[in-house]
């Protein structure tokens, strides 16, 4: 998404979207709002802009969409909008990824300032924050559902693992955060922003093990982009520990940077070529270090940036955990893996 704006019963889209195969000209039905088509449609749209970046995917630079829908009664029931593209092609478990989710402004008017969004999401726009917190929330609870028939708020002890400044936490409904919601992370100050502002339990941890919890302490945990910034050593001190705190058959849905990382990475062919090489060959790779958390939480150099195969999360992390589903650009430019204690 790159316009959503929402003007009484008006509203407005645009963005693009990879080609809907079965969408035709004007694509009725292939986008919607809240399960209602568009009024007006456009698609596809050049976008050159995205044919730049995805120059590797055919037919990336003509994905643009528009639309507006003149009148619709309820813009955010139960507090969220959602807009959606439907593609045959998608498979049950995967449907989340074509959703997008925008709640009522209205009900989150008590934001961290803009250094606490930066330092979670490389971005300091306060839209983005709201909207990609509740995408990716929502998201991660649909394949929840999918996998057990239970929303993530069903689970009686839940943990977010790296919850900063609770960009996916806020969207946990409060009224069941303050008993089964836990959350986490290095940045102490957005820990102590989150005990002010937030429903829920927060606590401070270390870049290092142990978590300040019992043994077998939580029924599901879900964490957005820490493995993605963890070194192989400190990757296998982590799925250990939070092997730990884990119950039996308890659920852990975490991302990594894969293909679609490589995809959106804006290398020239020869680069795409040798990192995708490299990757495939060594299933994790280092590729440079992570200052957005320099200053706020000590991390000895220790917080970086990775890439890792599927093959590899298959058989490494496989070891520790049952890995039931690798959900490719699930979560943008995430894979998120589906993890399952034995």
């Amino acid at each position: 998404m790159d316009r959503l704006n929402v003007s009484g019963d008006h509203v407005h889209a645009a963005g693009w979207s990879m080609l809907v195969e079965s969408a035709g000209t004007p694509a009725n039905g292939a986008f919607t709002v809240n399960g209602h088509s568009f009024d007006e449609l456009r698609y596809p749209l050049p976008r050159p802009d995205v044919g730049a970046v995805f120059w590797m995917r055919e037919g990336s630079g003509l994905c643009g969409f528009e639309g507006v829908i003149q009148r619709l009664a309820e813009p955010y029931p139960n507090g969220l909008l959602e807009i959606r593209r439907t593609r045959s092609d998608t498979p049950a478990l995967e449907r989340g990824r074509d959703s997008w989710f925008k709640p009522d402004p209205a009900l989150h008017v008590d934001l961290p300032d803009e250094d606490r969004r930066f330092r979670v999401i490389a971005d300091r726009d306060a839209e983005r924050f709201l909207m990609s917190g509740a995408t990716d929330y929502h998201r991660i609870d649909r394949a929840v559902l999918g996998i057990t028939g239970h929303h993530v708020n069903e689970f009686d002890h839940v943990l977010d693992w790296g919850v900063g400044s609770g960009r996916l936490a806020r969207h946990f409904p409060k009224d069941r955060a303050a008993a089964t919601l836990t959350g986490c992370d290095i940045d102490h100050d957005n820990i102590a922003w989150c005990r002010e502002h937030l429903a829920g339990s927060f606590v401070g941890c270390s870049m290092s093990p142990p978590l300040p919890f019992e043994d077998a302490s939580f029924d599901l945990i879900y964490s957005v982009s820490v493995f993605t910034h963890l070194r192989e050593p400190m990757q296998f001190r982590w799925l250990e520990e939070l092997s730990r705190v884990m119950k039996r058959g308890a659920l852990l849905l975490t991302t990594i940077h894969g293909q679609n990382a490589i995809d959106f990475s804006r290398q020239p062919p020869s680069e795409y070529a040798r990192l995708q090489d490299e990757v495939r060959e060594k299933g994790i790779v280092f590729t440079g270090d992570n200052t957005q958390l320099d200053g706020h939480a000590e991390h000895g150099g220790e917080y970086v940036n990775v890439l890792h195969s599927v093959d590899y999360v298959r058989r490494v992390w496989g070891r520790t955990f049952e890995v039931l589903h690798v959900l490719p650009g699930y979560i943008l430019h995430h894979d998120l893996v589906i993890l399952r204690k034995p």
